[in-house]
Formats: structure tokens, sequence, C-alpha cells
């Protein structure tokens, strides 16, 4: 069998071949439009998972937790007001994995005979666990070139670290090989303005996270803390758990704080009319695309490494042949703790850096700057860091079900900070990844975590404390973290949502 997709729209036709009058279901391009992707599927593979989903879901149809308005109905609804997803309705065979996947991965738990809409915190992973093709992000990148083409606006992307080590997969590279200097290139070559590396927005978060957490600490007020990178995660926090809002932090994302920073000192720096500036984030993350609508709306586009895939392809650009290009400088420079932010366990220990050098005045020893017990699959991980004289309790949580075994009889308050990522494995697993073959999910997150951390081990800087640009920011306009500038810019709130499960 082999993988067509449109380079018009997106659509996705598995076929060993494409009629000579065949035309896409989606957007009535001809065949011509379409494009083999260079991974095929071996033969009946394709139909082997879709057995296997349809017998699993068979399976745990009676442990429901996401009621539909009507039984024979085994995939979850898409709602046409989604900022983040959409379906291929052709595509779709209704085995039931998309709802399985919200239901015991995700931990949605909903019944649409009482809500308005279906609940969706838009992390994507029904993207992909589904068999078929039929979930997509919803693609933004069409609306991007034109922008580009244009030419009337000064149009600046960011780079998140999970990209970097997942962009090679769509041109034979091996998953976790860093093409970030090549994809620079690459966006250059479409037509970007500047690019700048969101791992500066990482180091960024770390400085103003710390800050609030060594507060936290001072007063001994709401802890724990919990981390606020993950958009998904959030979501799901105002929805089930509008009781813990008062201890999520109250960082915007690295992605929502780089692109504040891009509307207001940028512009300052360099004399642009913020209304002229374009931001555009590349994410490994959909659900980046529901908080540039609903949270962060410096946010303008957010385009998923899978729309980037289309977007190189469709511009004919070969990723491995291009030469390398550096960020530009001003938001450019990253440490080694901005780039581990992709991996489940890379912010907690991010903060445990700088966290140590606030206490001590010291940077960790290059020996002492990993700590592995945090790192990996495993759904819950916990450490007791000594610090000076004290004992720092962290917890590293992926996946919401996990989240959950956490709360029960109120074990998290055993901490006093954990961090929270939806997706296993962290970013380098966001349902904006390249889509590659179901039994091999794992095997991939594996080589993509390992290639951030091979990049932060390489980093001459490796504290976000440390990185200059980061220095002279402050210096120049926020003076310091927590400042008024800093809070207005940097910080966020939150509401509670938990009202969508019975909105009638």
């Amino acid at each position: 069998m082999k993988t067509y997709v449109c380079k018009n729209c997106g659509y996705i036709e598995t076929k060993e071949s494409l009629e000579e009058d065949y035309v896409c279901p989606k957007c009535a391009s001809s065949k011509e439009s379409f494009e083999v992707f260079e991974e095929k599927l071996a033969e009946n593979e394709i139909d082997a998972i879709i057995d296997s989903v349809i017998e699993d879901a068979t399976i745990n149809s009676k442990d429901s937790k996401i009621i539909n308005e009507i039984e024979e109905e085994k995939s979850i609804r898409i709602s046409e007001y989604n900022p983040a997803i959409s379906r291929i309705p052709e595509k779709c065979i209704n085995c039931g994995q998309c709802k399985k996947t919200c239901e015991n991965i995700v931990n949605l738990r909903y019944d649409l005979n009482k809500c308005k809409e279906p609940i969706c915190i838009s992390c994507g992973q029904c993207i992909l666990n589904c068999p078929t093709g039929a979930l997509t992000p919803k693609y933004e990148y069409k609306e991007v070139k034109e922008i580009i083409d244009t030419n009337d606006k000064i149009v600046v992307a960011i780079i998140s670290p999970a990209v970097r080590v997942s962009i090679g997969e769509c041109f034979g590279l091996e998953p976790g090989v860093n093409s970030e200097k090549k994809l620079v290139s690459a966006l250059k070559e479409i037509g970007f303005d500047f690019v700048f590396d969101t791992a500066f927005g990482a180091d960024l978060t770390v400085l103003e996270e710390v800050a609030e957490f060594a507060s936290r600490l001072k007063t001994k007020k709401v802890l724990p803390q919990f981390t606020s990178c993950c958009p998904a995660w959030v979501k799901y926090c105002e929805i089930y758990h509008p009781e813990l809002l008062d201890n999520l932090s109250t960082c915007k994302s690295p992605i929502g704080m780089q692109c504040a920073i891009i509307k207001s000192y940028f512009c300052e720096k360099k004399g642009f009319d913020p209304d002229k500036v374009v931001t555009v984030a590349i994410t490994p993350c959909t659900a980046k695309k529901m908080e540039a609508k609903e949270y962060t709306l410096n946010i303008d586009y957010v385009l998923t490494a899978s729309e980037i895939e289309l977007l190189l392809k469709e511009e004919e650009i070969k990723l491995p042949d291009l030469e390398d290009k550096d960020f530009d400088q001003m938001m450019g420079e990253s440490s080694g703790a901005g780039v581990i932010f992709g991996s489940s366990g890379g912010v907690c220990e991010s903060i445990i850096r700088t966290l140590h050098k606030i206490v001590t005045n010291k940077n960790l020893s290059k020996n002492d700057l990993r700590f592995e017990n945090l790192e990996g699959f495993e759904g819950i991980k916990e450490a007791k860091i000594k610090i000076d004289n004290y004992y720092v309790k962290v917890a590293v949580v992926q996946q919401m079900e996990n989240l959950e075994k956490l709360l029960e009889n109120d074990y998290y308050k055993n901490f006093h900070l954990i961090e929270v990522m939806n997706c296993k494995g962290g970013c380098i697993g966001g349902g904006g990844q390249p889509l590659c073959q179901i039994p091999k999910l794992d095997e991939y997150r594996l080589k993509r975590s390992k290639g951030l951390f091979d990049i932060d081990k390489k980093r001459a800087v490796r504290s976000a404390h440390d990185n200059s640009e980061i220095k002279m920011l402050y210096k120049e306009y926020l003076q310091n973290p927590l400042s008024e500038k800093s809070f207005k810019l940097l910080h966020t709130s939150y509401s509670d949502k938990s009202n969508l499960l019975n909105n009638k």
C-alpha cells in the first residue's frame, strides 16, 4: 500500500495506486496534485492495524467515558469550531480508536447529551493514533504562505525544540537528527523575514517560573506549583480540576512569552509597527493552535511539524540538501535547558538548574546537570533534590490518566513542583509531529527525546540564566523576573471552565 497526500489541502489517501480520473474528495484537485509519502506502508500492514484497532475498540466499549448521542457512533465528534483538529469524513471507518485514545490516554469524560459541544483539549493524540489518516491538524500553512507572498508584512517564525529533531524524518533522516539549521535555511528560502528559536522563549519561561516558584516557597503559599507550558494540560485543568487553578503557574508558555516579546521589545528595537508583524510558531503541538485562538492572541499562526512537511514539499524544498543557517540574533540564542523543554522531565530539570543558582549562587557542576530519573516514558516520576540545606520534592507527569493517579488521595500535596505534559514523552510526542506507523510511535519518541538531550549535552551554555540574550532582554527592557512589565507581558490568568461539561 502507498500513502498519497494532496499538496493543496493535505488530504491523505491510502491505496496501491490512484486512478487516472481520481479527484481529491476534500478539495477536488486532480491526481497530479498528490504526492507519495517517502515512507511506504508494508503490504497489508494498514489492514492489520485497522483490524487490531476495531478489536480493541470492541473489547473496551463497555468502559466508555465519552457518551455520544448516537450509540452506533464510535468515533469522537469534532466540532466545527475546533481550532486545532479536522476530520476527513471519507477516510473515517468508525473504528473507535480516536474515542478510545481520548478516553483512556487523554482521560476525557463527557456526555454529549449534556454538553453543547464535544470536549476537546486539542492535543491531537487522536491524529497520531488514527489508522486511516482521517484526522488531521487544521491547516493554516497556505494562509501563511499567502501573507509571505503578498510581501506587505514582516513574518517571523519561531521553531520549537521538538520540531528540530522530527522534521528530518519527512526527508529520510533518522528521528532525533538535529535539523535546526537546515530548517532555518528552508524557512528563509520560503520567505520568512526572521527565524528565531523558541528555546529562547523556554529560557525566558525558566527565569519567570523559577522566580514565581521561589516566591511561593518563601511565602509557603499555594504549593505545589504546577507548570503551565502545555496548553492541553492547562485546558484540562480548567475543565476537570478548577480547584487546582491557583496551583498553576501564571507563566505563559514559551511560545506565548516569545510572541509577546516579539510584538513589544523586538518591534521597539527594530522600529517596526507591531501591527505589521506576523508571528508564526512552528510546533510539534496541535494544542498550540487552540492556545493561539483562546489564550495568547500575540500568536498569530501556528504551523505543526506535519504542516511544515507539506509546505516544504509543496515548495519542492529538499531539507537535507540545504546549507546550514543560524537563527537570527536577538532571540536566536538558547541554552541546553531551553532545548530540553521539548521532552518529558526537561522543564523540571531546567527549573532545578536555575533554582540551584539562585539559592547557592553557583551553577551545578557539568556532571550534575542531568536528572535521568526524571526523564523517560514512565507516567509518574519523582525526585527529592538537595539544594544547599534545602530539599525540593518534584514530580514529572505525562498523560492525563497518570495525572489523575497523582491526584488520588491528595498525593500531589507531597511535592513542591510538578511538571505536567499531556503527551507521552512530552512535546516530542505531540499531535502535530510528522506521522509514522502507529506501532513505531514509542521508538520515534525515544529517538527524538535522545536527540534533544544530545543537543543539551553539546551546548556551551546549559542553563537559562546564562543565556546572554536573555540577560540583555532583562537589562534593556524587563528589568527583573516578575517585574511589572514582565508580569504584564509574560504572565496570564485562568478561568473555571467546568460548566462545559453540563452546558445545555
